[in-house]
């Protein structure tokens, strides 16, 4: 059985797809077949706003202490540095027992998996290994810890979050 994939995201209950004419094209030339599956695969691998942090939150600081060091690395070359060491996962052969490491993309990692890789690995080699302190995202947003679980559950926008935090006085002051 042969396959072909579209790749895309959900807005509002309507399928976007990204490429859409390429697949259309491979679906055309496919002609005539009995039998097809269709699956939608869905789930978020990574929220925008970890997307957003992990670049300007992690690697940015990263990348300018690396500079204070000396070091001319890229943030793109950060970012590998950073997949390269901490997002290693171990692969065991079921025949042999022989394990192999390999590197997983930080943009595949599940939401869950990049907490576990950036939020606890990555911010503990900063902080001991490079003397920084990286923040968290709440505190890379400006916002407090409910305001941020509100957020990034798609509860409120990120300006509604924001907003959360101005003190009554200044909201009544308005």
């Amino acid at each position: 059985m042969r396959q072909i994939q579209v790749f895309g995201h959900i807005d509002q209950g309507t399928l976007v797809f990204y490429n859409r004419n390429v697949f259309a094209q491979q679906v055309k030339e496919i002609g005539t077949v009995n039998h097809a599956i269709f699956t939608l695969e869905y789930g978020n691998k990574r929220t925008p706003d970890q997307n957003a942090y992990l670049w300007g939150g992690v690697i940015n600081p990263i990348h300018v202490r690396y500079r204070q060091e000396g070091w001319e690395y890229t943030p793109e070359e950060i970012y590998r540095i950073l997949e390269n060491t901490f997002s290693v996962k171990e692969v065991v052969n079921s025949n042999t027992g022989e394990i192999s490491s390999i590197v997983e993309p930080l943009k595949q990692l599940t939401t869950e998996q990049w907490d576990e890789v950036v939020m606890q690995r990555i911010r503990g080699f900063a902080e001991k290994d490079l003397g920084i302190y990286i923040k968290t995202p709440p505190e890379y947003y400006g916002i407090s810890e409910g305001a941020y679980t509100e957020w990034k559950e798609g509860r409120i926008s990120l300006e509604e979050a924001k907003a959360m935090n101005v003190p009554p006085e200044i909201i009544d002051a308005v």
